[in-house]
């Protein structure tokens, strides 16, 4: 019995020491991720600064000059603020018209990247000229500022408002010089200028910038935000857009017809506008006229209406990068064909539908060039036995003519004859 206890103390040790490894396995893995960037004596430290700048499809890029305050907030113990080192970085800077560095893994939205160089190379150059350093913990603040020409007045252009706490940890060398020990950094504000309340840490070490994904640039970054308007936002333009002046919509659907006779050549339309994803301004709607009439859309929502022959329905502005889908309801005897533009750029190939089909154009983006669509819809007479059906009781009044004719003809023939 002696010996059966003893085997069941020995399991339980055991597994008790197994679950305790396993815990303080974990407790170790949650400290490490709290642990700041660290550095040796002879290594040197870097950290550097993301911006983000994102914008619609086919937008073109407007320059933007970002650039970043270092604010001193608190010195180590026994030395003045006063005397802690400044810390600058250069300006990130964004080409006009240029796409560096290009997100390839977001195709829904346009999202350059470009990273700052290594911001601890300005103090650590003054930790080794300055006589009243120390070791100990400086603390810093970071935000940015961005210049940004846009394109239209009525474009929207949102800066980030975040802000990071930068402590950087110095120690003194064997040798009796000081270095930088360790660096952390905590996101106070997110870019909407809100405090985080979770002193979110993060990493702000440089990245590769490979392909422009988010995972290979630092951390600590800054997300602008640029919200450009296709069409017409000019207070000194038509109340109407004019379809003869591409600059006056952002968006137009024409009508045409060939061969209608009778017919009202009329159609249905079904289009569905989205804006693009990630955009945060708060305007969800738009004006677009049909026919000369004003109605107002919301992006997102499909909106229905009918063009007569020779009309159009014109978007006056929206944000350039929105997807639009646009679907004409078949009529029977009619074949539909379309062709359309762009941003500028008319495709080569028209869209056609068999007679008494939808024709629809799908999931194209709006930019900030000529957007269009023009459909040509064709009646197609149907033939029986030679016979055009909508010419038909034509046909049988002048067969009727001519077979009376015929008749008072033959009569006439006969009172002749009998009067011989």
């Amino acid at each position: 019995m002696k010996k059966k206890s003893l085997q069941k103390m020995s399991r339980l040790f055991a597994a008790a020491v197994l679950v305790g490894t396993m815990c303080l396995g974990n407790v170790a893995n949650v400290n490490a991720a709290d642990v700041p960037a660290e550095w040796g004596p002879t290594e040197t430290p870097s950290a550097a600064i993301t911006v983000e700048y994102k914008m619609g499809n086919d937008v073109v890029t407007p320059a933007n000059d970002v650039s970043f305050t270092f604010t001193k907030t608190s010195a180590p113990t026994g030395m003045n603020l006063n005397d802690m080192p400044a810390i600058s970085v250069g300006n990130v800077k964004f080409n006009a018209g240029e796409d560096q560095i290009k997100d390839t893994s977001v195709t829904d939205i346009k999202v350059l990247r470009k990273q700052s160089d290594n911001f601890l190379a300005s103090f650590k150059t003054a930790m080794g000229t300055s006589t009243k350093m120390t070791t100990g913990e400086y603390v810093y603040t970071v935000k940015s500022t961005s210049s940004v020409t846009k394109a239209k007045t009525s474009d929207v252009f949102t800066a980030s408002n975040a802000e990071y706490k930068l402590d950087i940890f110095v120690a003194q060398n064997t040798d009796g010089k000081l270095y930088i020990k360790g660096l952390s950094i905590i996101n106070t504000k997110n870019d909407a200028g809100t405090d985080t309340g979770n002193n979110t840490k993060v990493d702000g070490k440089p990245g590769t910038t490979t392909g422009g994904t988010a995972s290979n640039f630092s951390g600590l970054k800054f997300v602008n935000e640029y919200v450009a308007k296709a069409g017409s936002v000019d207070p000194t333009d038509p109340v109407v857009p004019n379809p003869n002046d591409p600059k006056s919509y952002a968006f137009k659907v024409t009508n045409n017809t060939e061969s209608k006779g009778t017919q009202t050549g009329s159609f249905e339309y079904t289009m569905i506008v989205t804006k693009p994803a990630g955009i945060t301004t708060a305007d969800n709607t738009y004006v677009y006229y049909v026919d000369g009439k004003k109605q107002t859309g919301t992006y997102g929502t499909a909106v229905k209406f009918t063009l007569p022959d020779t009309k159009s329905m014109m978007i006056q502005s929206c944000y350039a990068g929105s997807k639009v889908t646009v679907d004409q309801k078949g009529v029977a005897n009619w074949t539909a064909t379309a062709e359309t533009t762009f941003n500028g750029v008319k495709d080569t190939q028209k869209l056609s539908a068999a007679v008494g089909k939808n024709l629809q154009v799908a999931n194209k983006t709006l930019g900030q060039k000529e957007n269009k669509v023009e459909y040509k819809n064709i009646y197609k007479d149907i033939a029986v036995t030679g016979i055009i059906v909508n010419n038909f009781p034509f046909i049988i009044m002048i067969a009727i003519a001519v077979v009376a004719l015929a008749g008072i003809v033959a009569m006439n023939s006969k009172k002749r004859m009998n009067r011989r």
